[in-house]
């Protein structure tokens, strides 16, 4: 396996336009295995994945579905 240097992969990643970046970004979370089990997640991340499933309870209407997130991202550009 070829060793990846991250922080120059992250560097590469940021200096491209922001409809490639977005298309990376789709691209990794499309190749992460379900469910996500094996990822800990920290004390700090999990009181702010409370806070936001809360807000969602609180104003369940306020939800975006994918495809509005980026067409809104998109009509930004």
């Amino acid at each position: 396996m070829m060793a990846v240097d991250v922080e120059h992969t992250i560097a590469q990643i940021r200096s491209l336009p922001v409809p490639d970046r977005l298309r990376v970004m789709e691209a990794v979370w499309d190749s992460l295995p379900e469910p996500l089990e094996s990822v800990a997640v920290s004390d700090k991340q999990a009181a702010e994945l409370g806070r936001r499933l809360d807000a969602l309870e609180d104003a369940p209407g306020d939800i975006l579905t994918w495809d509005e997130v980026l067409e809104r991202l998109r009509s930004r550009l």
